[in-house]
């Protein structure tokens, strides 16, 4: 959870009290929390990569062409662990290391597509296209998602929605790109990253973590220079994104870490470039979700995770992430 964010809680009086309090509780294998319908999406709905309505397009786009990595395998485990099928799909992976206090997901994007679904409330000022309010559009395919970034009023990064510029940009922030055809990039915004034609969304948040394969959070950084934490505690929940040499993408999600942790976490597993997400007791997510028929069952990835499933049935009052099978 970002600077400032406390002032905002967004779950009556409980939430408050969870706020300050954290979560405990060791991860365990995730469990089943709630089944919806999953409704074929309407065909008046706009599918995810679609364009947007009288949008103005950021200057001086570059015309750099995205394309989805070739297939591989996961990457080399973290040590004293091992990758776990999903059943999902077999294009997810899952890990549990230091002690249950980490999980990692490991996602093919040869096999997955991605798709940004912007929050009710942030990021601020957010646009929203026809589909963003139609969750059928998303549910019915879903096989995870997980947490977007910090609100825009902290001050850490930009963000661009379909042909809108929210939040100026910033070179040399850690950001992730999301084209129209659903291939999501993590790298740094005006080195690696640039917009293109294709691209529908650029959420940026904080420098990154980890940087051509270096983890850049010192023990010595400031408890501001990751985020302001709840009682400016080093070690709190904690999410991040990376992105391995091949393309693949690994998200993490922490119990009670620091940021050294959680760089030295996703370089143990190859990552080459890593962006900060989201912070504090609540915020940080992740999910995975499985279909019967018409339902769409959900899961946490870690027992620790405050929020259940369910609140990605949905457009959540905050910026989030949908996974689903690319084909």
């Amino acid at each position: 959870m970002p600077p400032l964010r406390r002032t905002a809680p967004i779950l009556s009086v409980v939430v408050g009290t969870l706020l300050l309090s954290g979560c405990g509780g060791a991860p365990s294998t995730p469990t089943a929390v709630s089944t919806v319908p999953a409704r074929t999406p309407t065909s008046g709905s706009r599918p995810a990569g679609s364009s947007a309505t009288s949008a103005a397009v950021p200057t001086s786009p570059t015309t750099r062409a995205t394309s989805t990595p070739s297939s591989s395998p996961p990457p080399t485990p973290p040590s004293g662990a091992a990758w776990h099928v999903v059943a999902q799909s077999d294009g997810l992976r899952r890990a549990t290391t230091d002690h249950g206090r980490i999980t990692l997901l490991w996602l093919d994007p040869t096999r997955l597509r991605f798709r940004f679904v912007p929050g009710t409330r942030w990021p601020e000022g957010s646009p929203a296209a026809p589909a963003d309010s139609t969750p059928s559009t998303w549910t019915s395919r879903m096989v995870a998602a997980f947490d977007g970034g910090f609100k825009l009023s902290d001050h850490v990064g930009g963000y661009y929605y379909r042909g809108r510029t929210v939040a100026a940009l910033r070179a040399g922030l850690a950001a992730f790109t999301v084209t129209g055809d659903g291939v999501l990039h993590v790298g740094v915004w005006g080195a690696d990253l640039h917009l293109t034609p294709t691209t529908t969304v650029v959420r940026e948040n904080l420098p990154p973590i980890v940087l051509a394969g270096v983890v850049r959070a010192r023990a010595s950084d400031g408890v501001s220079r990751w985020g302001v934490t709840i009682g400016k505690r080093t070690a709190v929940n904690r999410s991040a994104l990376g992105l391995l040499p091949d393309g693949g993408l690994v998200f993490l999600a922490g119990r009670d870490v620091t940021p050294v942790e959680v760089g030295d976490a996703l370089v143990g597993v190859g990552v080459r470039e890593a962006m900060m997400l989201d912070m504090n007791a609540l915020w940080p997510t992740g999910y995975l979700y499985s279909h019967s028929g018409s339902h769409v069952t959900g899961s946490k990835i870690a027992s620790w995770i405050a929020r259940p499933p369910t609140i990605y049935y949905s457009r959540f009052t905050k910026d989030f992430v949908v996974v689903a099978p690319r084909t």
